[in-house]
């Protein structure tokens, strides 16, 4: 009897890691008058996947991102105009119109060169404006709404 207790206590311990990990919440997206919308990594790669190259401020190097536009997710909690404000794990928030994820293929980039990117590399998303298609983004006001390590967006 106990063994069979002791087994079960081990792989309760060992399966239940893969299990939270799995459904852990990347993202929170609050609109005006819905609840909050949560996402966990498969949610979000379920959603069409957009990948783009692009040269940034932090690399030197064009670097690969992929991951849902932003107004795929965004449309699912019922923002579909006015501020967003999003939040990274840091504290670091910043406000800027939807109008620019409608207009522009923005990602919430999950993975960087073909790999999820861990929180070290500046994951689980990274907010990824289109530089390489829009030239006039090439500005310090759309670099600053590049947020790294993101986990919430809420609407203004």
């Amino acid at each position: 009897m106990f063994r069979a207790i002791f087994l079960s206590l081990c792989l309760m311990l060992f399966a239940y890691p893969a299990i939270a990990k799995n459904d852990k919440i990347i993202l929170t997206v609050r609109g005006k008058s819905s609840s909050d919308i949560q996402f966990d990594a498969a949610r979000l790669e379920q959603m069409p996947q957009v990948r783009m190259t692009v040269q940034t401020p932090w690399y030197p190097n064009p670097q690969t991102f992929e991951g849902p536009l932003l107004r795929d997710v965004l449309k699912l909690a019922g923002i579909e105009g006015g501020n967003v404000k999003i939040k990274a794990l840091n504290d670091y928030a910043i406000s800027f119109p939807v109008s620019d994820a409608l207009q522009y293929d923005v990602i919430l980039a999950r993975k960087h060169n073909g790999k999820v990117m861990s929180l070290r590399e500046k994951g689980p998303l990274f907010l990824m404006y289109p530089f390489h298609k829009h030239k006039e983004l090439i500005k310090t006001q759309y670099f600053r709404l590049c947020s790294w390590q993101l986990n919430s967006i809420t609407a203004e």
